[in-house]
């Protein structure tokens, strides 16, 4: 595969990644509507669902902990996409400066060997600083992964606390443990999708 090609996949599984995390962050601003829906319900539930309370605080800190990591991704994945956009537009010069047919007179100094010499080290210090940024992109998509793995936790505690409420209550505490669930399912499934478009490129 040429440079300009690796850069133009870098590109656009970079942006692939960017666009994954806002459908993720988007997920978890839902989660966090939910837990302050919770809380109201808990509230109106009383004692009998005295339990949700620090169900929806703890659904309140994992949307609020996805949302700063999927923004984290996200900036990562922004600064990526123009690091990969630069190393594109030097991998292109470099192609054309190939074409070039140069001869130097004799005695004179290569006219574009200093130019080769000054891209060719741009070019290297870009494909370091991707080399860097995916392994530090991929590194937080893991962890955000695993910092999920919460929301099942919480989807089956919540179930229990729900069976615990008064009957009038317990249709609506359920359904809070299902969006919980859903959520993270979804928010796991567009990472897992971000995982993807990287893995091919590390």
């Amino acid at each position: 595969m040429s440079q300009e090609n690796n850069a133009a996949d870098t590109f656009i599984s970079v942006a692939h990644v960017a666009s994954e995390l806002f459908k993720a962050q988007s997920i978890a601003e839902e989660l966090s509507i939910t837990s302050k829906n919770a809380r109201a319900l808990a509230v109106r539930a009383g004692s009998t669902a005295a339990g949700f309370n620090e169900i929806t605080r703890f659904i309140e800190g994992l949307s609020k902990l996805t949302i700063e990591a999927a923004s984290t991704v996200n900036t990562i994945a922004i600064s990526q996409t123009k690091i990969a956009a630069s190393l594109f537009r030097t991998g292109g010069f470099i192609a054309r400066l190939n074409r070039v047919q140069y001869e130097p007179k004799e005695g004179e100094a290569h006219a574009l060997a200093q130019i080769f010499e000054k891209v060719n080290g741009e070019k290297r210090h870009l494909e370091q600083r991707i080399s860097a940024s995916l392994r530090d992109l991929t590194d937080r998509l893991d962890e955000t992964k695993m910092e999920l793995r919460a929301t099942q936790v919480v989807s089956v505690v919540s179930r229990v606390e729900a069976s615990r409420a008064s009957e009038d209550f317990q249709d609506s505490l359920n359904s809070v443990a299902d969006k919980v669930s859903s959520a993270g399912s979804r928010i796991n499934e567009h990472l897992e999708n971000a995982r993807r478009h990287l893995a091919h490129l590390n």
